[in-house]
């Protein structure tokens, strides 16, 4: 954007070139950038070119007035180029008319019949001929006519420059950036991305509500806009625009209405490409629509088109918002719509009336605009799943599911545009899935390709890959960098769209970093053409699988992806499942009650072994996870055996007073008598030298617990110096081990182990190689 220009000084050269010359000088000299034909336009190039693209960018066009700029041909030109492009017009009043001796100097040889033609055809006064545009502006404060006011006048021309400046420049940009897209047959690569998007939006929703804006978007600034929002919400609209081709001017109007409020809008006639099948373009449409618009006239009733596309909407639940275009018998409504309160556009008679059905119109759009959002998007998911025989990649998951269960129950207000059987089923199944699901593919790209994207990630749905694609696994309302992150953290791999703007993306930049902060299987797929130096370094040690737009074939190169997405695919889902948990370690402040126990310690350890030379390698997030995880497994198996002697003490204090009560009782039964033996050889078990210390390692660990449990469950018949020979050996056993743990990977002698920095990972090498 550095060739746009603050102001176009447009002028007639007979009255008022001196005087545009001094009045660029000076605003130059403020430390504005001037088009000026004497010093912009070089030799040899199409003129006429030249002054429309100057006009084009620049914020501000000064009209000079004089008799003859406003009699002049080109300069009419001019203003009508500024005008199309809806431009800040500034006029500035130079010369009001020209009298009889300036126009002798200018035509020495003229009669003074000649000046009186001159003067009948109004081309000595610059009121005459003047273009209505320029007719219609206040230009009092900004008037040059008198040289003795001059700096006064340039100071208000300069505060005038000043006044919503930031508005007119970013009309100015966006409006170089729409010609630039509307050049090249309008294709998605050129349309607005992520926060540039983002202010776009914003600025067509820019309202003056005390004054009269200083320039307004043209029709082309609505289009190329809401065709950038429409890009980012994988082409889903707020409006279906439901018409007969004679009402077409209607719609038209009715859609630059929707446009300039920024409401996305599906119309026939821009949404379906050439060669695209018809009917099943209009019926997505509507599917992927919040709400149809139907316009009422004597041709949409008798469209078969019209009324399939109606009976559609009424058979999705959608939102209908009849307007009636042309008189009809109203009998001829269909019956769906009689009920309905339409907005009438045949009694407009002044621009006033429109304006209030342009009124009523956006506020029903915008009325509950969320609910039928969700609706939609819910409904677009639920056909997908259904027309690929229900795919489970497609299921709802984490924050998704639960913003559907949490729209189905608001649904419940809106018995006329509730769910569809089909949504509820949808919302059903995906409540059964098993939880902590992982995906298998992340996949990052610029929003310039996003058809390409679209189309990719259609293709591994239906491979069977479950799918984290920004335009379907974020719901409304989520917070976008954290689900971003949770996405990315939650897949297998990483899989990036390598293209110019991709790879020049900060955001893009941000999820790359992440991902291999996280050590995730990296997969890039070359889809446009980037130089080498601009690859993130964790891009760049990365083989690319080739999807260039020229010369490659899609389907070849898609399965060399599957074969790629398909490599290890047990080592990936242990990577991820493990990562996920440490994660949720991590930021609940490490809690104990979240690390790994049992099979799960275990089959974490051998992972950790398994995965030495692997790609991708552990992290030491994770590493961290599972070393904890034993150091608090190892307390917890302490604090048994420290409860079990407790026990086996409180068994011994018992156990004594159950052996007097047996003494004394004369009536002692042989059962007892057996009991009492089975204890004392138990507690006998103990005291072996087998035992205690023959063999200090983890089966006489085992081994202990083993009977100091049988020696608390026969607490009633034990002897009490035998108990106490057996807490003893018991605590002699816990006290006196050495092995802690053991790893049984090797087959014959160990010859050597080493360790981590961390102390997370153990390296040895021994007979068996």
């Amino acid at each position: 954007m550095n060739s746009l220009q603050d102001i176009f000084i447009s002028y007639g050269r007979v009255d008022s070139k001196h005087f545009a010359e001094h009045l660029n000088q000076r605003l130059l000299a403020l430390g504005y950038t001037v088009w000026f034909d004497v010093d912009s336009i070089p030799q040899g190039v199409d003129y006429q070119k030249q002054i429309k693209d100057g006009i084009a960018k620049a914020d501000n066009f000064v009209f000079i007035i004089s008799p003859h700029a406003t009699n002049s041909s080109y300069c009419r030109k001019e203003i009508e180029h500024a005008v199309a492009l809806n431009k800040r017009l500034v006029p500035i009043m130079h010369v009001e008319e020209i009298s009889q001796e300036i126009w002798q100097t200018r035509h020495p040889k003229g009669s003074d019949q000649d000046w009186a033609d001159y003067c009948r055809l109004g081309q000595h006064s610059c009121f005459t001929h003047m273009h209505a545009e320029i007719e219609k502006i206040n230009w009092n404060q900004v008037n040059f006519s008198d040289p003795a006011n001059f700096e006064s006048s340039l100071q208000a021309l300069n505060e005038l420059f000043q006044q919503d400046q930031p508005y007119v420049h970013q009309h100015t940009e966006l409006l170089i950036q729409a010609l630039d897209w509307e050049r090249n047959q309008k294709q998605n690569q050129y349309l607005l991305i992520g926060e540039e998007c983002q202010q776009a939006e914003a600025w067509l929703g820019k309202r003056f509500k005390d004054r009269q804006p200083p320039c307004i978007p043209t029709n082309l600034h609505c289009e190329f806009i809401t065709d950038s929002i429409k890009n980012t919400h994988n082409l889903m609209t707020q409006v279906f625009l439901c018409h007969a081709e004679p009402d077409r001017h209607l719609a038209e109007q009715v859609q630059y209405t929707l446009m300039r409020a920024g409401i996305t809008t599906w119309t026939h006639h821009h949404d379906i490409e050439f060669g695209s099948d018809f009917q099943a373009a209009m019926t997505q449409g509507m599917e992927e629509a919040d709400n149809a618009v139907f316009l009422i006239s004597p041709h949409s009733l008798a469209s078969t088109y019209c009324q399939q596309e109606l009976n559609h909407a009424l058979a999705l639940n959608k939102r209908i918002i009849p307007i009636l275009a042309r008189e009809v018998d109203p009998q001829q409504i269909p019956k769906p719509l009689q009920p309905l309160q339409y907005i009438d556009l045949t009694d407009n008679l002044i621009p006033a009336n429109y304006q209030q059905d342009e009124s009523d119109l956006l506020r029903i759009v915008k009325r509950d605009a969320a609910y039928y959002n969700e609706h939609k998007v819910l409904l677009t998911k639920a056909l997908k799943w259904e027309r690929q025989q229900r795919n489970p990649c497609i299921l709802l998951r984490g924050y998704e599911l639960q913003h559907a269960q949490a729209w189905l129950k608001l649904a419940q207000q809106y018995p006329n545009h509730g769910p569809i059987p089909l949504q509820h089923e949808f919302i059903t199944i995906s409540e059964r899935q098993p939880p902590g699901i992982s995906l298998d593919v992340f996949v990052s790209y610029s929003r310039t390709d996003a058809d390409f994207a679209r189309k990719l990630n259609d293709g591994l749905q239906r491979q069977g890959k479950r799918t984290w694609f920004d335009q379907e696994s974020i719901a409304s309302g989520a917070d976008f960098q954290q689900e971003i992150y949770r996405g990315i953290e939650t897949s297998d791999h990483f899989l990036f769209i390598l293209s110019p703007s991709s790879v020049n993306s900060p955001y893009c930049a941000d999820e790359v970093e992440y991902a291999a902060r996280l050590n995730k299987s990296i997969v890039t797929i070359n889809y446009r053409a980037v130089a080498p130096a601009d690859l993130h370094p964790d891009l760049a040690k990365v083989q690319w699988i080739d999807f260039q737009v020229n010369g490659t074939d899609f389907a070849t190169s898609f399965q060399e992806l599957i074969r790629t997405l398909d490599q290890d695919p047990e080592h990936l889902g242990c990577h991820t499942s493990l990562l996920m948990q440490a994660i949720t370690w991590d930021k609940k402040k490490r809690r104990e009650s979240l690390l790994l126990w049992g099979d799960e310690l275990l089959d974490a350890e051998q992972w950790l072994i398994k995965a030495a030379g692997k790609h991708p390698q552990p992290t030491a997030l994770q590493g961290n996870y599972v070393a904890a995880s034993r150091r608090a497994s190892t307390r917890r198996q302490r604090r048994l055996i420290g409860s079990l002697l407790t026990l086996l003490v409180l068994a011994v204090a018992g156990g004594g007073v159950a052996l007097v009560q047996s003494k004394i009782a004369a009536n002692q039964t042989n059962i007892a008598q057996q009991k009492q033996q089975e204890a004392e050889i138990i507690a006998q078990s103990l005291t072996t030298d087998n035992l205690l210390l023959s063999n200090l390692n983890i089966e006489a660990l085992v081994n202990g617990i083993s009977t100091a449990r049988q020696v608390q469950n026969q607490q009633d018949n034990i002897q009490p110096d035998k108990a106490l020979r057996a807490a003893a050996s018991l605590r002699q056993i816990v006290y006196s081990i050495k092995e802690k743990n053991r790893l049984d990977a090797h087959i014959g002698s160990v010859w050597g182990v080493s360790h981590s920095p961390d102390g997370t990972l153990l390296a040895s090498g021994g007979k068996d190689h």
